[in-house]
């Protein structure tokens, strides 16, 4: 390699790599800029300290919850049957105690209370009239598509146009289903609206926080069994009556009860254990996800069939269960103090810095600019006719129009 290319490369290396680089800083006495230039910096300062690092916890490494709940509900209700003109029994009173209202007896995070019933009784697979509220109405036969299935998937149709059971004269399709048919003799039970809300609900709830290797739960070793739920005067109370609940949430109560709802329970755990984690509890929040007087599929509800058998023979009950749905959502961010963390907002902070030099500098340009355009526009220069001139008062130069004219062109500076 010939010695001018290897001592070329070499200074490349060296200029690269071994040399250190910083950029010229020009001072600039002027106080205005410089007050700005201070007061953005004071500005960005605050910004860092207490929105960045005091406000948002920018010194704390954050975990969300996970977490689960165990959830008993605990009340006995009064229940009427046959309360509507469609059934065929008299109207009875019955009781309902947890294990009939609570269905399932147990879910994730979540509870369910039925508010009313309407059951069936005695079905069996055979073929019989289609009911009045299915509106299979016909005129012969023909009206009815054998081996065809109904509207509400409640059977096959067999083909024949018979009369109704519960009114003679219209006919209906018959089908081939479980029949009774439901809403033909089925029995409605409605639970007493008060005595629902007197219901209690008894939530124990169990989180990890892994990061910080903190398990927590809402019971604690102080927990009076005895109080009841109440935002302001008794928040940490883990036994909520369904009456507050509905109390809290923006809706018609009759209708909620009547069709079905679908209620949140929100429990934030949102703690700082720099501090004493015991002293740390959940707070809780109700919202309605569907209420029961929406004007397109209102309420909640579901069938539910148990099956039992008589002289080799199928039999099932049905039942179509209408009630309120309780969902656990276990929510929060919990934090504690990181160095690593701190030095990441402060230094994200720092970077807010640069704001206050191009802030400063487009000032400084624009003072600079104007003082430039004053300093040329002071002194003008301007070429005018005259005989005569005070070139004492004036300074001039002179320049003439032609030789021998006396008239010439003074360039006077003033």
């Amino acid at each position: 390699m010939p010695l001018s290319i290897k001592k070329f490369l070499t200074n490349c290396a060296t200029d690269t790599f071994l040399t250190y680089s910083t950029v010229k800083v020009v001072q600039v006495p002027n106080t205005c800029v410089a007050s700005v230039y201070r007061v953005i910096q004071c500005v960005i300062i605050a910004y860092i300290a207490f929105y960045i690092v005091w406000y948002k916890k920018g010194y704390q490494q954050f975990q969300e919850p996970r977490g689960t709940s165990i959830i008993k509900v605990k009340g006995i209700t009064k229940v009427t049957g046959n309360n509507s003109i469609q059934f065929t029994k008299p109207s009875s009173s019955y009781l309902w105690d947890t294990p009939e209202y609570q269905i399932p007896p147990l879910e994730n995070n979540a509870f369910f209370i039925a508010t009313r019933q309407i059951v069936t009784h005695n079905q069996t697979q055979r073929n019989c009239d289609s009911a009045m509220d299915d509106k299979l109405f016909c005129t012969h036969d023909s009206n009815c598509t054998q081996d065809q299935p109904t509207p509400n998937t409640f059977g096959y149709y067999t083909g024949n146009c018979v009369s109704s059971s519960t009114n003679s004269s219209v006919k209906v399709c018959e089908i081939n289903a479980w029949c009774p048919e439901e809403l033909t003799r089925s029995v409605e039970y409605v639970a007493n609206a008060n005595d629902i809300q007197d219901f209690t609900v008894y939530l124990k709830t169990m989180v990890t926080f892994t990061l910080f290797d903190i398990n927590m739960r809402n019971v604690r070793d102080d927990t009076n069994f005895s109080c009841r739920y109440d935002k302001h005067s008794n928040p940490r109370c883990p036994i909520l009556r369904i009456g507050d609940i509905l109390n809290t949430l923006n809706t018609n109560k009759s209708a909620l009860l009547r069709e079905g709802g679908l209620i949140e329970i929100r429990q934030d755990w949102t703690c700082n254990f720099d501090f004493d984690a015991d002293k740390c509890y959940p707070t809780l929040a109700f919202s309605l996800l569907q209420s029961g007087d929406d004007k397109q599929s209102p309420g909640v509800n579901y069938r539910s069939a148990q099956k039992y058998r008589v002289d080799d023979e199928d039999y099932r009950i049905l039942s179509k269960i209408y009630g309120l749905r309780f969902v656990l959502a276990i929510t929060g961010k919990s934090g504690q103090f990181d160095i690593v963390n701190l030095f990441v907002a402060i230094g994200s902070g720092i970077g807010f810095m640069v704001i206050a030099d191009i802030v400063c500098d487009a000032i400084f340009m624009y003072i600079h600019r104007s003082r430039k355009k004053y300093r040329e526009g002071k002194f003008k220069t301007c070429n005018i006719k005259l005989s005569k001139i005070d070139h004492a008062k004036y300074p001039t130069s002179r320049t003439s129009l032609s030789e021998g004219d006396e008239t010439s062109i003074y360039k006077i500076h003033f």
